[in-house]
C-alpha cells in the first residue's frame, strides 16, 4: 500500500511539473511573439514613414514642392541619382520618370556647359558628346586601316580628305561583317569618314563657325576631344553611290536601320531625338557600341544618351 501511495504521488508530482514547464513554455512563446510582431510593427510603422525622407535627396525634392506620392516615385526608380536631387527638381516634364531620364541626359544643361573626361576607353559604349569628352590628343591604341568597304577619294561623293580611313578594331570588324550582309541586300556600304584626330576636328569645327556661326557649328558639328570620330567608334556612311546626307530618301536605307544593331550599330543622331542629342539629324553617322547595347537601344528606341540614362 505504502508503494503504491508513494508511486501516485510521484507521478502527480511530475505531471505537475511537466504541466508546470507547458505553461512556462507558453508563456515564454507567447512572450516571444509579442516581441518580435511589436518590432516588425514598429520597422514596419517607420519604413512607412521615413521611405522618402531616408533616401538622400529627399528633402531636396520636398522643399521644391514635390509631393510625396511623386518624391517616393521618383526615389525608388532605378536610375534615380541622389547627387542629381536638385536638377531633377527643377526640371519640368511630364512625368517623373521623364524628369530623371530627360535630366540623367544632360537635357537642363546648356551644351558645354560642364565637361567630363572620358579616361576608359575599354567600354565601347562610352558617351562622347557636348558634355563628355576624350582627353586632349587621345588616339585609340587599336585602330586599324578600313582595307574594305572604304569609300575612294575622287571617286565617291564627300570621301574624307585623308590618307586611310580607320576605326578600332572591334568596331571594324564588325562594320566589315554588317557590310558584306548588306551586300547580299544589294546595298553597297561604304564609310566615307572614320576616325579623325584632335587636331583634324578642331579644324572642322573653326572652319564652319568661321562661315556660318558658332551656333550652327555647335549643332553639327562637335569641338575638338567631343566627337565621336575621336573616338574611332563611329563612321560615316553611304550605299550604292548616293549622296550621304541623302541616303534616307533611298530603298536600302530602311534595312540599314532595321538591321545594324545586330551588329553592334546604331543611328547616333535620330530625327525624333534631337533635343536628347542636341544634335541636328544626321542619317549618315552610325556608331559602334557592341550587340547587346545596340539591341537594347534599339529596342526602346533610345539615343546612347538614353541607353546611360537608364542607369
Amino acid at each position: 500500500m505504502k508503494k503504491r501511495r508513494r508511486l501516485k504521488k510521484k507521478i502527480r508530482n511530475r505531471l505537475i511539473l511537466a504541466f508546470g514547464l507547458l505553461i512556462t513554455l507558453f508563456i515564454l512563446i507567447t512572450l516571444i511573439k509579442g516581441i518580435v510582431g511589436l518590432f516588425h510593427s514598429d520597422n514596419k510603422t517607420m519604413n512607412n514613414e521615413k521611405i522618402t525622407e531616408e533616401i538622400k535627396g529627399s528633402e531636396t525634392l520636398r522643399k521644391a514642392g514635390m509631393s510625396e506620392e511623386d518624391i517616393k516615385e521618383m526615389t525608388s526608380l532605378p536610375n534615380y541619382h541622389s547627387n542629381r536631387a536638385k536638377r531633377y527638381a527643377k526640371w519640368k516634364a511630364k512625368s517623373v520618370k521623364d524628369i530623371v531620364m530627360q535630366v540623367n541626359c544632360d537635357m537642363d544643361l546648356k551644351p558645354y556647359s560642364k565637361t567630363t573626361i572620358v579616361d576608359d576607353d575599354s567600354d565601347m559604349t562610352l558617351l562622347v558628346n557636348k558634355f563628355y569628352a576624350l582627353p586632349e590628343g587621345y588616339q585609340p591604341s587599336d585602330l586599324v586601316p578600313l582595307e574594305d568597304y572604304a569609300c575612294v577619294q575622287g571617286e565617291d561623293y564627300s570621301c574624307q580628305t585623308v590618307e586611310q580611313i580607320e576605326m578600332r578594331k572591334e568596331a571594324y570588324d564588325a562594320y566589315v561583317k554588317f557590310c558584306k550582309v548588306a551586300a547580299k541586300n544589294d546595298i553597297n556600304i561604304r564609310a566615307i569618314a572614320g576616325y579623325r584626330t584632335y587636331e583634324y576636328q578642331k579644324g572642322l569645327w573653326d572652319y564652319y563657325a568661321s562661315v556660318n556661326g558658332e551656333e550652327y557649328a555647335d549643332q553639327y558639328y562637335a569641338r575638338p576631344g567631343q566627337s565621336e570620330h575621336n573616338s574611332g567608334l563611329a563612321v560615316d556612311i553611304t550605299f550604292n553611290g548616293y549622296n550621304f546626307n541623302e541616303i534616307e530618301n533611298y530603298d536600302g536605307y530602311d534595312w540599314i536601320l532595321k538591321n545594324m544593331h545586330k551588329y553592334g550599330f546604331i543611328l547616333r543622331y535620330p530625327e525624333d531625338k534631337t533635343d536628347v542629342t542636341q544634335y541636328g539629324y544626321e542619317s549618315w553617322h552610325i556608331r559602334y557600341v557592341g550587340k547587346e547595347a545596340a539591341t537594347k537601344i534599339y529596342k526602346n528606341n533610345w539615343t546612347l544618351e538614353e541607353y546611360h540614362g537608364s542607369k
